[in-house]
């Protein structure tokens, strides 16, 4: 992964698991403050939603381009789908191997 910052987590709510992406097209040692949110970041969330895998952004950075919710096969579509959304905040190719 050709990523300055990304970190995968997954949460348990009740009977599901949730995964959660924040991405960042900044190192670290390039935030303000060393503030994540002072980032071009995206946080993404994939989960169920009726007997599907969705992606989608919960939250981002100013002035990064909007990312549709989509339908997705496997945990590494998602990736590929997140990264691409990067690579249109820095005008380069960043995906998966």
């Amino acid at each position: 992964m050709i990523a300055p910052h990304f970190n995968r987590s997954t949460s348990h709510l009740g009977n599901s698991e949730s995964v959660f992406f924040h991405v960042s097209c900044d190192a670290k040692k390039d935030w303000n403050y060393g503030i994540f949110h002072n980032s071009r970041y995206g946080i993404f969330c994939l989960g169920k939603e009726k007997g599907k895998m969705k992606v989608e952004l919960l939250s981002s950075g100013m002035n990064c381009p909007k990312f549709r919710k989509a339908t997705v096969k496997s945990e590494s579509h998602a990736i590929n789908k997140i990264l691409q959304w990067m690579g249109n905040i820095v005008e380069d190719s960043v995906f998966m191997n």
